[in-house]
């Protein structure tokens, strides 16, 4: 299962390595997510969210703001679920399947995406004004605010592989 995700390398005859964490793939990732995402908005700002999903959605992130600064335990979680919501609604179950498999294997770098009560902060934000712009189905500012908080998450996860591999590379040399 790992090496179906990608997160270790398989050698014939030799065994399994743990997969070393690479910018550009994340980055490449990242793009395939902002790109699917967009087509996500897209589609949901067309066709609609329905009042119990959106209602729902909107006082999840409302309650997070609310309790600021306290942190949640597992934001990412709660990030994804958020996203998976979105892409359910579109009804494609090929590009369900391509994010959820992005998110397995990003997931790691994203531990290090909402990290303080000002990350989330701005997430919740952000997650508000998509879910608003759904609502008056105005796709340009839906792309937009996902464009950037997928941008804010992907500086995040940037920041926090170079510092791991710094951190390893003062350990290990």
């Amino acid at each position: 299962m790992l090496a179906d995700r990608r997160l270790v390398e398989k050698t014939p005859r030799q065994g399994y390595v743990v997969k070393q964490l690479n910018l550009t793939e994340i980055h490449e990732l990242y793009d395939v997510r902002l790109a699917l995402e967009t087509y996500i908005m897209e589609q949901v700002c067309k066709t609609g969210l329905d009042e119990a999903t959106l209602t729902a959605l909107e006082q999840r992130w409302i309650k997070l703001q609310e309790a600021l600064p306290e942190m949640i335990v597992d934001p990412v979680s709660v990030d994804e679920t958020f996203h998976d919501v979105l892409a359910r609604a579109v009804g494609n179950r090929a590009m369900m399947d391509m994010l959820r498999g992005i998110d397995d294997r990003i997931r790691f770098v994203r531990t290090f995406d909402i990290t303080n009560a000002d990350r989330l902060a701005a997430t919740c934000e952000q997650h508000l004004e998509i879910l608003e712009a759904i609502r008056r189905r105005d796709a340009a500012k839906a792309v937009a605010v996902l464009r950037r908080n997928l941008e804010g998450g992907r500086i995040q996860a940037e920041s926090a592989v170079k510092e791991a591999l710094a951190n390893a590379h003062a350990i290990y040399g």
